[in-house]
């Protein structure tokens, strides 16, 4: 599943990035940053991410 994707099934579950941000140990600055494509992500972290939203 790719980013885009992961994002809109984000707003569509209703997840905030603070519950992510949480889970995966970073700010919601980032996890905002990386979603629009201004910043990387680490690749544990992409996973961490996409876990998440696919188990919500």
């Amino acid at each position: 599943m790719e980013k885009i994707e992961l994002f809109l099934l984000r707003r569509k579950k209703g997840i905030k990035l603070r519950e992510i941000a949480e889970y995966i140990h970073c700010s919601i600055a980032m996890l905002s940053l990386w979603e629009n494509d201004k910043s990387n992500l680490d690749v544990n972290k992409q996973v961490m991410y996409k876990e998440f939203i696919e188990r919500y």
